[in-house]
């Protein structure tokens, strides 16, 4: 029986492999773009899992794609010295809601982040994003810098999605009609997040079986695995090109962090966006995968504390 159920993995992962070389993913086509977001609404009764440590100006962190708040748990301590830290779970992951519809677009999570910044009177905001999380991140800063500009200071912006792309493997092969669904109900959850875990770290051996355990229990969370397919369908908008052009209109000061070993979110986007982004910062680092904050966040802290520290005395300074 044991040998059979490997057996079953390794030509399931076969196939997988097979059909996401061939192009196989389905993107959804009907999902809204930009123009119908350009104007967030507000009247949503959606509320997503967050949590608050610390005092001083507000630090909002927003993971990435098949991640958590969690994914931030070294980062938070040392920036709760000095400032409020909130974290929260997007639609669909963690601790949030995971509603059986069809909006999962990086436009309707910034929405939805967008009415938490507003509803908690959110204020001298610096917003952290990562990955998925950091396309988001991108969204919600163009929302507040056409409606409420005076609320954000300042931006990061971490390995994250920005413009068209290859989507990585494991994306593809979840966006891959009955392969994907077929994949992610009948593997261990335990499993699939230690392979995916395999392409978020540059070091294999630092992986921590505390974080499988995590996400494999967050996988198993009812619609857990609804949500993660939608979202992989859903994951780099159709006119994500065309939303692109509001990048050089955004003005606030943006640090870039990127791995130049980035298997999921090639440094060539991080490149661009630092060209693209008139008031950015790139730092590059150096034998670290696509996660930083979880594999080696003595690389991230330094960077990432200087810079909020610089924008919050910067902005502190008495004006004349």
């Amino acid at each position: 029986m044991k040998n059979n159920f490997v057996m079953k993995i390794v030509i399931f992962m076969c196939l997988a492999a097979a059909l996401s070389l061939s192009g196989c993913a389905v993107m959804d086509k009907n999902t809204p773009g930009w123009a119908q977001y350009r104007i967030p609404d507000q009247s949503d009764d959606l509320r997503l899992a967050s949590s608050s440590t610390g005092t001083g100006e507000p630090v909002l962190l927003i993971h990435g794609f098949g991640a958590s708040s969690y994914s931030w748990r070294h980062v938070i301590a040392p920036l709760a010295q000095k400032y409020r830290v909130i974290t929260i779970d997007l639609k669909g992951f963690g601790d949030s809601p995971k509603p059986r519809d069809d909006a999962y677009s990086v436009y309707e999570q910034a929405r939805l982040v967008r009415n938490f910044i507003l509803d908690n009177d959110l204020k001298n905001l610096h917003i952290v994003g990562h990955s998925y999380g950091g396309g988001v991140a991108l969204a919600v800063s163009i929302y507040l810098a056409a409606s409420n500009p005076e609320l954000q200071k300042s931006l990061v912006l971490m390995d994250n999605i920005a413009y068209p792309q290859e989507l990585p493997d494991f994306v593809k092969i979840l966006a891959t009609p009955i392969l994907g669904p077929l994949l992610i109900h009948t593997l261990p959850d335990t499993f699939q997040v230690k392979d995916l875990l395999k392409k978020v770290y540059f070091n294999d051996d630092l992986i921590p079986q505390d974080a499988i355990d995590h996400y494999a229990a967050d996988l198993g969370k009812p619609n857990a695995k609804y949500a993660l397919l939608t979202t992989a369908r859903q994951i780099l908008p159709r006119d994500l090109q065309e939303f692109s052009n509001n990048y050089p209109n955004l003005r606030i000061p943006t640090l870039i962090v990127w791995s130049r070993e980035d298997e999921i979110v090639p440094l060539a986007i991080g490149q661009r966006l630092h060209e693209h982004l008139p008031n950015s910062k790139l730092v590059v680092l150096s034998d670290v995968g696509h996660a930083v904050q979880e594999e080696k966040p003595a690389l991230l802290l330094p960077h990432l504390q200087h810079f909020l520290d610089d924008q919050t005395q910067h902005h502190a300074a008495p004006r004349h």
